[in-house]
């Protein structure tokens, strides 16, 4: 009904992950039962970083396979390598496994930050890497959360601003719900499907089928070390994920492909009303199994 416009989308957008998000980020990190060690922060950054960076592996080896034009490799590759990693995953997490698995998400954030502006931009650009970008407000909001734990945790708060950080927070994720929502309504109006499907196939195949095995077959038997061994679960979520809306951004502001990135996209969430559930269900069932 055109209440959200196009300024509308960016400007929300901008406020969800200046303002929304951090505070979600610094409430739950607080507000953990049990507080996060320093081993559990570190290793579940470098699980993301690495989840990210097979992801990118993957889409490389699938674009080469699907014979993918060369210039819309690099859109390509960004765009299905990255998986909607926060507010897709992060309410699954809650409903599934708890709201503790939701903590260690952020922190397996972490990791996909700093992959995706340090392995990504360079394979997307080549030479236009920015490492200032890693210090954006959500991995800036982790390592504050983190730092105010181990100085004292949710006591060095004051009560009336733990409830306003509660408020503030527990609105970014239906916010972002909302606007990937409108984007997605916008994106949809100007898709056109790539030649053959090669870019959609090659999404699909890297996103929803071989990424997601891989994760989870890394749940069931890979190594993981003494002290998380929740990251089978967030694994599961993760592998479930469609591809960001968030890439296609990126790749917008770096003069990429969107048209390529669009496609990416759009394939992944289109399909993801099938492949969330499905591979949550068979995730949670081998996990079951295994206990």
């Amino acid at each position: 009904m055109d209440w959200l416009g196009k300024e509308t989308d960016r400007t929300l957008s901008r406020f969800i992950v200046c303002v929304l998000y951090p505070c979600f980020i610094v409430y739950h990190v607080l507000g953990a039962h049990t507080p996060v060690t320093s081993n559990e922060a570190w290793l579940a950054a470098l699980f993301g970083f690495f989840a990210i960076v097979l992801g990118f592996l993957i889409a490389r080896l699938m674009s080469v396979i699907c014979k993918v034009e060369p210039k819309a490799r690099p859109a390509f590759c960004f765009c299905s390598g990255i998986f909607n990693y926060g507010f897709f995953a992060i309410p699954v997490a809650s409903l599934f496994f708890g709201s503790d698995l939701v903590v260690k998400i952020i922190l397996f954030n972490l990791g996909v930050e700093v992959a995706i502006w340090t392995v990504g931009i360079l394979m997307l650009t080549s030479s236009k890497l920015e490492i200032r970008k890693i210090m954006n407000p959500p991995a800036l909001s982790v390592l504050f959360a983190l730092v105010l734990q181990y100085l004292g945790g949710k006591e060095l708060v004051p009560q009336f601003a733990w409830e306003v950080l509660s408020m503030i927070g527990n609105c970014s994720i239906p916010m972002a719900l909302m606007i990937i929502g409108a984007s997605f309504y916008d994106l949809l109006k100007g898709y056109r499907p790539s030649p053959k499907y090669r870019v959609e196939v090659g999404a699909l195949l890297t996103r929803a089928l071989i990424v997601p095995t891989l994760f989870i077959v890394y749940a069931m038997y890979g190594w993981i070390p003494e002290g998380i061994s929740w990251m089978s679960e967030v694994l599961v979520v993760q592998a479930a994920m469609p591809a960001g809306v968030f890439a296609l951004v990126v790749v917008k502001n770096y003069g990429e492909d969107t048209e390529t990135g669009l496609r990416s996209i759009m394939a992944t969430m289109l399909v993801s009303l099938v492949t969330i559930p499905t591979w949550l269900w068979v995730g949670m069932k081998l996990l079951t199994s295994e206990q």
